[in-house]
C-alpha cells in the first residue's frame, strides 16, 4: 500500500516546492533590499534567516511553515 501511494506523495511534494519556490521568487523581490543594522535591528530574522539570497529564503520559509524557531 505504501508503493501504491508513492505517485500521490510525489505530486504533494512537487506542488509544496513550486509553491515555496514562487513564494520565495516573491520574498526575494519584496524584503531582499531590506537590511539589519544599528539603528535599525532585525527584530524576527538573524544571520541565518532573511531574503536576500534565493537558496537561504527558500530554507527561511521552510522554517517558517514547519514551526521551526
Amino acid at each position: 500500500t505504501v508503493i501504491q501511494t508513492l505517485p500521490q506523495v510525489e505530486n504533494l511534494g512537487l506542488l509544496f516546492f513550486l509553491l515555496f519556490f514562487i513564494f520565495t521568487a516573491l520574498g526575494v523581490e519584496l524584503f531582499g533590499i531590506l537590511k539589519c543594522n544599528e539603528e535599525r535591528p532585525c527584530t524576527g530574522l538573524d544571520k541565518h534567516a532573511h531574503f536576500t539570497d534565493f537558496d537561504i529564503a527558500f530554507l527561511t520559509l521552510f522554517r517558517i511553515a514547519t514551526g521551526d524557531n
